[in-house]
């Protein structure tokens, strides 16, 4: 099974393969179709997420008309106040109005608040329950790990050092994605499970999932800033 393949593979086949010719990259494991579900599952995730709190943060229907009748209120009793004693009864009606609609809106406003920190909650559960999964499904699988054996640096052959395999694997892949390498624990946490031997030259799923989730978030972002201009 391709889910089972470890960098102890004595072939490889780049035939059906949607990344850059092995001589550019030189990858001994690469899982394109998975890297490729994974993308796609984390753009749709990031955008149910994003659609959701949408949904739940945003004014209902009924907090944008009251809102609007508070306003008009306001309006009508700074009209009528402005008459003078004459007005003084029409004056006081409106005022009571104001007064019974700006707690109208406090109890909504109160409630969109509430709304928004229970989804704020779901939304931390979800997201949790998610990584969890995709973990699990692929645990000690790595995406993409690179084949030290098939480096050639001309400044570490120039001084006569032994350097392993797994070393200039790590220092290719170290470079070659400068500096989300060195992202701390949740780097680490994206390949838990993957052999120790692997971990500083591949990437494991989480790690695939949250960038596709990064990057279209920041699309989404882009294009609502672009929407409201």
């Amino acid at each position: 099974e391709h889910l089972k393949s470890t960098s102890n593979a004595t072939t490889h086949n780049y035939n059906m393969t949607l990344l850059p010719h092995p001589s550019i990259i030189p990858y001994t494991i690469v899982h394109s179709t998975d890297i490729a579900l994974l993308l796609a599952f984390g753009f749709v995730y990031e955008l149910a997420i994003r659609l959701y709190r949408h949904n739940n943060e945003s004014r209902t229907s009924r907090e944008r008309k009251v809102n609007i009748h508070l306003a008009t209120l306001r309006y009508e009793a700074a009209k009528k106040r402005a008459l003078g004693p004459s007005a003084f009864v029409e004056t006081s009606k409106l005022e009571r109005a104001v007064l019974a609609t700006e707690k109208e809106l406090e109890k909504l406003k109160s409630g969109r608040e509430a709304r928004i920190a229970r989804t704020a909650k779901l939304i931390k559960k979800c997201n949790l329950a998610t990584n969890i999964i995709v973990m699990l499904m692929y645990y000690g699988v790595a995406m993409l790990a690179i084949d030290g054996s098939r480096i050639i640096d001309e400044n570490i052959a120039s001084n006569d050092e032994i350097i392993s395999d797994v070393e200039r694997a790590s220092s290719f892949w170290k470079g070659l994605f400068f500096p989300l390498t060195y992202h701390g624990m949740g780097y680490k946490i994206s390949q838990y499970g993957i052999e120790s031997g692997m971990r500083a030259s591949c990437v494991g799923a989480l790690a695939v999932f949250w960038a596709a989730r990064t990057t279209s978030g920041e699309m989404f972002e882009c294009a609502i800033k672009w929407l409201s201009r």
